[in-house]
């Protein structure tokens, strides 16, 4: 059995403070690269070790989040602490022979996945992105009769005034909880480079709630909030046009647009179609803007039932170059590389684009999401957003920056 031990004098002080919280529910709020998956991971490590051959129980967003976080940092702590695992990907579960215990990898999107056996302990990774539902399936599990130690840890980056912000409140005192909350900069380990991409991405409440672990709310009123009307005006037709285009029967919509040698985004021109095909479309693009780049909502990269073409098939077949990415992009990150356009100057739209104007000045948050109940609204906005945020994404650098070796052999 390979022996180990935790040098709590090399965590970071938050981490340290998380660590060595006594309450049954552990909280670490913290902004992003301040270090939280890791110490999840440890956590994780620790708990299941404790309690074999009781499993613990790791949940995250998904698993394609916990393969690019939470699996990559327990591979890590485990090679480099040269103790024997094996990582079972149809189970999504690490085993340590020599310590006979296990860590169960499960998806939050998948609730009734989370209920089994009892057991001692769990953690969860980013739980502010996840149902409130989550965090009540996995309290009920915890009740193992047989266990040594018995908590559950939560580590994530608020995201909104959710369930999240309630229960880091505990004002009813509901939870036996404590909480460590803690800034980016926190991260003595981060280079600088990363901290001041971070806040050049981000606004002054994304910075509140990305880099200093601040519950605020971040989906309330207008979602293109940095919209003004000095942001109207007719820039002059470029060669080098372009389009983002919705897909829709009903409010098929392109956006044309070009992108002066200053780097300002100009919207010039809107086609809309009303219980219309991709055909006729790339008809009345190619009439008015033949042969330009265009920017489409990935979706059209499917075949429909209704047609043995996709819509990038037919826009390419009437000589036109497809642009996107390969899946959807998340509504926030397309919504965040318009609002950085718009807060930064770099955009203009012309009164020849009165849906896109109406869309930047009327498109709100509901319940967190993009408020869709006016059919009329939003179709445009997504068009300009898809071209938007494959030109000009607001990039994120990699979180998982390596730190001193917390493990010893």
């Amino acid at each position: 059995m390979t022996l180990f031990s935790i040098n709590k004098t090399r965590m970071l002080p938050h981490q340290r403070a998380f660590w060595e919280l006594p309450n049954f529910v552990k909280l670490l709020v913290g902004g992003y690269g301040c270090g939280k998956t890791r110490i999840g991971a440890m956590r994780s490590l620790w708990c299941a070790h404790l309690n074999a051959p009781i499993p613990h129980l790791y949940v995250s967003p998904t698993y394609k989040q916990a393969r690019k976080t939470v699996i990559i940092s327990i591979t890590e702590m485990l090679d480099r602490a040269e103790v024997e695992y094996e990582y079972n990907k149809t189970n999504h579960e690490f085993f340590m022979p020599g310590w006979d215990s296990r860590i169960w990898i499960a998806s939050g999107d998948e609730p009734e996945s989370l209920k089994g056996p009892n057991l001692a302990t769990a953690g969860i990774d980013e739980p502010f992105i996840m149902n409130a539902e989550i965090l009540n399936v996995v309290l009920s599990r915890l009740r193992h009769p047989e266990a040594v130690h018995r908590e559950l840890f939560l580590t994530g980056t608020p995201e909104q005034l959710n369930w999240g912000y309630e229960l880091a409140q505990n004002l009813d005192d509901r939870y036996d909880l404590g909480t460590v909350v803690a800034k980016t900069s926190d991260n003595t380990y981060l280079p600088q480079q990363f901290v001041k991409m971070l806040e050049k991405a981000f606004d002054e409440n994304q910075r509140a709630a990305y880099m200093n672990g601040q519950f605020v709310n971040l989906t309330a009123g207008r979602v293109y909030k940095y919209f003004e009307r000095s942001m109207v005006a007719d820039g002059p037709m470029s060669a080098m046009l372009r389009a983002g285009i919705d897909f829709n029967v009903d409010n098929m919509t392109a956006e044309i647009f070009a992108v002066s040698p200053d780097g300002i985004v100009w919207f010039l021109d809107e086609i809309h179609l009303d219980n219309s095909t991709t055909y006729e479309l790339a008809d009345r693009l190619h009439e008015r803007y033949p042969g330009i780049t265009v920017f489409p909502d990935p979706a059209g990269r499917a075949r429909k039932s209704s047609s043995d073409a996709t819509d990038f098939t037919i826009l390419r077949d009437k000589g036109f170059t497809v642009e996107a990415r390969p899946v959807h992009p998340p509504v926030r990150s397309r919504v965040n590389a318009v609002n950085k356009l718009m807060r930064e100057g770099k955009l203009r739209v012309s009164k020849k684009c009165p849906r896109l104007l109406k869309d930047f000045e009327l498109v709100s948050w509901k319940c967190g999401e993009i408020d869709k109940t006016n059919d009329a609204l939003t179709h445009a906005s997504d068009a300009a957003g898809y071209a938007i945020e494959k030109l000009f994404p607001v990039r994120m650098p990699d979180r998982n920056y390596k730190q001193p070796e917390h493990w010893r052999v």
